[in-house]
């Protein structure tokens, strides 16, 4: 309902480009109107009254003559130039809705700013790079509405980002007006992801200045920056990219099994992606046994079909089936031991 009611909308919107034919040909008209009533005797007839001058213009706009040739020069040529001038009048405001409504890409930001007007609880993401792409997938796979801005009009990301059902513009986010396109005042959260840092900063005083509530999520290279920026500015929510990574990578360079890592205070919590192995320790054994027994945080479950993320206590693991795990990376040695998987550098 919410699409089907911008659809009417940009419909609406689109008859704007009748404005000036229809403003035009009323002018043209009155002007013929008195002309035709002054000068539009027929050879040897009578004066025309102000409802014939009126009906004959009418006419001449589509080509219907229905009034003989006047005997004045004048009376003639609003004969004359009246069709013409309804023609042209007539296809531009014709071409015009035409072109509007049925080519929406170039005429992106009206119909994105009339969805993002219907819209509620939507996500603004500002930035299609590598960083906001990816935000951009998982907002998606979580069934967000997300309206993007991107500054770089040759950006490779665009059109994917258009295909997984992302509202998308052109433009500069650190514009007031931009933002307001997107209809901030309703939206549920504003996430600043482009790859310069004071750009990203502007962007959030900005955001800051029209609405003071809003949660504002901030992506950050510098980490002192981002901790300033959390603590003085009033932005619930600022990340370094840098301080976020870098668990991981560490991680992931010391066992492949890793597929993610944070910090957590000083501590490293890593996500482990096993197979369980007969005769280890949880074949056989329960998810609940596993958390209860041996401690471990399952993240999720696979037994010969699709990941189960929160899978039942009573779920039993079997050889074969893989498990991801979140826990301390002191700990990763003995997770490999419990699931029988050799570690690495191991011939075995």
């Amino acid at each position: 309902m919410r699409r089907l009611l911008a659809e009417v909308l940009f419909r609406v919107v689109s008859l704007r480009g009748l404005v000036f034919p229809v403003t035009g040909l009323a002018i043209s008209g009155s002007i013929g109107a008195v002309l035709f009533r002054m000068f539009g005797a027929p050879p040897g007839g009578v004066q025309p009254s102000w409802g014939e001058s009126i009906y004959v213009v009418y006419n001449l706009f589509f080509l219907e003559h229905l009034a003989p040739l006047p005997s004045h020069p004048v009376g003639q040529a609003v004969q004359y130039i009246l069709p013409l001038l309804g023609i042209v009048l007539l296809a531009e405001g014709l071409i015009k809705v035409g072109i509007t409504v049925f080519r929406k890409e170039e005429n992106q930001e009206v119909w994105v700013s009339i969805l993002a007007k219907t819209s509620q609880n939507h996500i603004i993401l500002c930035g299609l790079g590598s960083v906001g792409f990816r935000v951009l997938e998982e907002l998606v796979s979580l069934g967000e509405q997300v309206f993007a801005i991107e500054l770089n009009p040759d950006c490779p990301l665009l059109e994917q980002a258009r295909q997984l059902g992302a509202e998308v513009l052109i433009g500069d986010a650190r514009t007031e007006n931009m933002l307001r396109t997107f209809n901030l005042e309703r939206a549920r959260a504003v996430i600043v992801a482009t790859d310069d840092d004071l750009s990203n900063l502007e962007i959030a005083m900005d955001i800051r200045e029209i609405r003071e509530d809003i949660p504002v999520v901030m992506r950050l290279f510098d980490q002192r920056l981002a901790h300033k920026v959390r603590h003085a500015l009033g932005i619930e929510v600022s990340f370094s990219t840098s301080k976020l990574a870098a668990p991981l990578f560490a991680a992931a360079a010391l066992d492949g099994s890793v597929v993610g890592a944070h910090r957590v205070a000083d501590q490293v919590l890593v996500v482990l992606e096993l197979t369980i192995h007969q005769g280890s320790a949880l074949d056989g054994e329960t998810i609940g046994g596993a958390i209860s027994v041996h401690r471990l945080t399952v993240v999720a479950h696979r037994s010969g079909g699709q990941w189960i993320s929160q899978p039942d206590l009573s779920q039993p693991i079997g050889a074969g089936d893989a498990l991801q795990v979140m826990v301390s990376g002191d700990r990763v040695s003995e997770v490999r031991s419990l699931t029988g998987t050799p570690g690495p550098g191991s011939k075995s």
